[in-house]
């Protein structure tokens, strides 16, 4: 028998075949420790978001805890699975404090879960638009330069939230922000932290956030050991097993209360949730999908539908369980930035989430503190971003600029993306090149002008 016919073609493996790792040079190894760096600067959210909804009269904490590290997982698993971007997912950390603001206010007169089923409504038009090819046609509008302005704008963004959360850049009432108290011992930490994880980049070590992260965790666990520098005590409700969600699953379909009255702002909460949630994920799935070299400079979109599927159907999945929108996290930027590449790393996620309903004493130690050294790092490589933008175009370099500055300064990459498409269709309208413009961009700069008003 020949050594030809004696050769049997070998199969991919199944995570070579769902994630195509080979294809998109990477390995099974970065993408679980990019998911798992990732999911560490992620968990704070299983802690926060409880308390800022648990505030809210009829919902509880306990039952918010397991709809968030359920919705969470659930979401990204699919992102995974299926759209196969590292892209995470979890409830989103501004629209929850609006949520709560709203209800707590008497803004509108909905209780908890009737505004819930506005949030469940905006999923399932999201989830309509997505199916088709509508949002994909949106991705491959957006000109190159202002996807670059994106990605840099998202590192940023990272990058002052790891710093927030240090403690090292604090609010100031005169001059809006300024350094944080540098005998603090939290603030030392995150500073020995954030050089130990540049030295470990400098020389090229490819761990260097995970031993900057156990460093932090050392150094935290001398500083309470000497100075009784303890972290926040666990929720009560939130300790051992995942709480019942008893009290919050299905309970939007709850509909004795909704009277004609409450109609409008049921649809308030409708087109706000579904504005915001929309131009969040676009705005980090471009940023992440073309740091990671998925979408590339043609502006082609693979496996798009999935993507998008998936973001909207996360929303769909949390309002159900009993929280509020599900979006595209930033902090996917710092899976990309460590190498990641498909959506191994986003399955990673998935199961720390899932595990973390079981495990919530171990995970609450992780702060968002001592996670601050990764998300600087991730900062600082796609700022690297900037360096292909085209400046000697004025109407990009204004674009870039609006883009990044109001990411920024006005905490929010979904304000940064509106004002860098309505920058950026002005200039070129200006310049004489608003035929070259594609009509989508005009279109959104629509929709961009409806957010900011609403807003």
């Amino acid at each position: 028998m020949s050594h030809e016919a004696a050769a049997k073609p070998t199969s991919p493996s199944f995570l070579e075949a769902r994630f195509k790792l080979s294809e998109r040079k990477t390995t099974i190894g970065t993408e679980i420790y990019a998911g798992f760096i990732t999911f560490l600067a992620m968990s704070y959210i299983l802690a926060v978001n409880p308390a800022i909804l648990g505030d809210i009269p009829g919902m509880d904490r306990g039952a918010i805890f397991t709809a968030t590290a359920l919705a969470a997982g659930l979401a990204t698993l699919i992102m995974g699975l299926f759209g196969n971007y590292p892209v995470m997912l979890a409830p989103g950390m501004s629209m929850n404090g609006f949520f709560k603001g709203m209800l707590l206010s008497g803004s509108v007169a909905l209780v908890w879960h009737e505004a819930l089923f506005g949030i469940f409504l905006s999923g399932v038009i999201y989830l309509i638009l997505s199916m088709t090819k509508i949002r994909k046609a949106m991705i491959e509008s957006i000109p190159e330069d202002l996807k670059l302005a994106i990605t840099v704008s998202l590192g940023l963004f990272i990058a002052f939230l790891g710093l927030k959360n240090a403690g090292i850049i604090v609010s100031n009432p005169i001059i809006l922000v300024s350094m944080g108290d540098i005998s603090n011992p939290q603030v030392i930490i995150a500073y020995i932290s954030i050089f130990i994880a540049l030295g470990c980049m400098i020389r090229d070590i490819k761990l260097a956030t995970f031993i900057s992260f156990i460093s932090a965790i050392l150094l935290t666990v001398i500083a309470d050991a000497f100075m009784g520098t303890s972290n926040a005590p666990i929720p009560e409700a939130i300790v051992t097993a995942p709480p019942s969600i008893e009290g919050s699953f299905g309970a939007i379909f709850n509909f004795s209360g909704l009277t004609a009255e409450k109609l409008f702002d049921l649809l308030f909460i409708v087109i706000i949730f579904l504005i915001v949630d929309f131009f969040d994920g676009l705005s980090t799935i471009v940023g992440v999908g073309r740091d990671a070299g998925i979408i590339d400079k043609d502006g082609k979109v693979p496996n798009a539908r999935s993507a998008l599927v998936a973001d909207a159907g996360g929303t769909v999945i949390g309002s159900v369980l009993g929280t509020t929108s599900i979006t595209a996290f930033s902090e996917s930027g710092i899976a990309s930035a460590q190498g990641a590449k498909t959506g191994l790393a986003a399955v990673t996620v998935a199961g720390l989430f899932f595990l973390s309903l079981f495990f919530y004493p171990i995970f609450s130690i992780f702060s968002a503190a001592m996670v601050a050294p990764a998300m600087v790092v991730v900062g600082i490589y796609m700022i690297g971003r900037l360096g292909q933008i085209s400046w000697e175009q004025k109407e990009s370099r204004i674009a870039a600029f609006f883009t990044i500055m109001f990411t920024v300064l006005s905490f929010s990459p979904a304000n940064g993306m509106a004002m860098g498409f309505i920058s950026y269709a002005f200039s070129m309208f200006v310049a004489g090149k608003g035929k070259q413009v594609h009509p989508i961009i005009y279109a959104l700069c629509g929709l961009f002008m409806l957010y900011l008003v609403l807003l």
